[in-house]
């Protein structure tokens, strides 16, 4: 009974592999459809026959058939459509090379010339094909080798001798050889790569899954051990006051560890929000006193606003704190005293990079937060959100803010963007979903 998902989820990836191999492409899609429509009239107007038109509607109807078939936005049985697709390639491929085989068995020089170029333009075509795939790879032997039996039977007549047309069969059979070999290869090539790419995937879950259960078990070690140990002051101190003191203690390593809770809970994407329509730019003027006396005094804080005033649907509450959580990392990283800019402005598109799409389209509200430390490199830039990640001190940091972030901007649609600012520094930016406002 589990056979079924497995057998969907791969016939739902060659499906994939098939649609990016024949359409994946646009611009070649549309140069070699257009080769065609403009070919075809051509040869039908020189030679004066309306064979190669039929054939062209008909290919142009098989290619049509077989785009519906692959549309991604179909969502049949996957197995019915792999089926259904192979019987709609075999169709085009059988058209296809039919019209190749009229073309190098015609009397007409010109048209067996042109058929001749084009059987080595479509050999091209498959060995450049991006995502070969097993389904493609014998259906397409067996077309070329009908053309070239058909190219041989059209000039065996004036092949002059037995060792001519020996060397001829040799060399068309060393061709097509080579041919099917290099689909071989590469084929080879994608599964070896698809090996390495699998292989990197679940070391990098490992590694994760590793720094994320020791994270929570030494974060969680450290406030229990607190707890406990004051706990046991309590028991055995007799003075008030310092009793008094050790259940203060013990209180704020509770808290400390709800606070781990609630980062948690925001990293992975599920914290319960309010989202309301907020004005950014009277969101982040209200901010900028809280933030002043939050930080220290040797960092000055520039808040730049838009233009024009942009509105986007977020919680207010969690997009302070995270903001909050942003300007302190800035000035850890600047080591207490620097510049810290906060601006907003509007994105129409995606930026770079993003690992994942956010669930909702652009225009996006951009609120950047960027310091003027030392920048971090591109290999630790990748890993600041995963949680229990930090490039601060032992005990100087969770590792829990950025990914806390991360978790919040997604959850609201949106996503947080990390780039190295220039000339130093660090930008760190939410993307949020605009709205019209009021």
């Amino acid at each position: 009974m589990n056979d079924e998902p497995i057998m969907a989820n791969d016939a739902t990836a060659r499906l994939i592999k098939m649609y990016r191999a024949d359409f994946g492409n646009r611009s070649e899609l549309i140069l070699r459809l257009f080769a065609l429509l403009v070919a075809v009239p051509i040869f039908v107007f020189v030679a004066k026959d309306w064979t190669l038109a039929i054939w062209l509607l008909a290919y142009f109807a098989q290619q049509s058939l077989l785009f519906y078939i692959l549309n991604p936005r179909r969502r049949n049985s996957p197995t019915m459509r792999l089926r259904h697709a192979r019987l709609a390639y075999s169709l085009g491929a059988v058209i296809f090379h039919a019209g190749l085989v009229y073309m190098v068995t015609s009397a007409d020089h010109i048209v067996f010339v042109a058929g001749c170029i084009s059987v080595v333009a479509s050999a091209l075509y498959v060995l450049n094909r991006e995502n070969p795939t097993k389904d493609f790879l014998w259906i397409d032997t067996a077309g070329f080798l009908v053309v070239i039996l058909a190219i041989l039977y059209r000039i065996w007549p004036s092949i002059p001798n037995l060792s001519s047309q020996v060397l001829l069969v040799v060399l068309t059979s060393l061709g097509l050889f080579l041919l099917v070999r290099a689909q071989h290869m590469e084929l080879e090539r994608q599964q070896a790569r698809r090996h390495a790419e699998r292989r990197y995937a679940q070391a990098q879950k490992a590694r994760a899954l590793n720094q994320f259960v020791g994270g929570v078990a030494h974060d969680f070690n450290n406030q229990i051990t607190a707890i406990m140990g004051n706990l046991e002051l309590v028991e055995l101190l007799e003075d008030r006051e310092e009793r008094a003191a050790a259940m203060r203690q013990c209180r704020i390593a509770a808290d400390r560890a709800a606070l781990t809770v609630q980062q948690l809970v925001a990293s992975s994407g599920r914290t319960r929000l309010s989202p309301v329509d907020t004005n950014c730019n009277s969101f982040l003027k209200d901010l900028g006193p809280v933030l002043t006396d939050l930080l220290n005094p040797e960092i000055t804080l520039e808040i730049l606003p838009a233009a024009a005033p942009l509105w986007a649907k977020v919680d207010r509450d969690m997009l302070e704190t995270c903001l909050i959580q942003l300007c302190l990392n800035a000035q850890d990283a600047m080591q207490g005293k620097g510049h810290i800019e906060i601006g907003v402005k509007e994105v129409d598109t995606l930026p770079h990079g993003l690992e994942t799409r956010p669930e909702t389209a652009p225009p996006y509200v951009s609120i950047y937060v960027q310091d003027a430390g030392p920048g971090v490199s591109d290999e630790t830039l990748n890993k600041l959100p995963e949680p229990f990640y930090t490039t601060k001190g032992v005990g100087a940091g969770t590792g829990l803010g950025l990914s806390a972030v991360s978790g919040f901007a997604k959850q609201s649609g949106g996503a947080l963007v990390l780039d190295n600012a220039l000339p130093t520094g660090l930008l760190v930016t939410l993307l949020l979903p605009r709205v019209a406002g009021e």
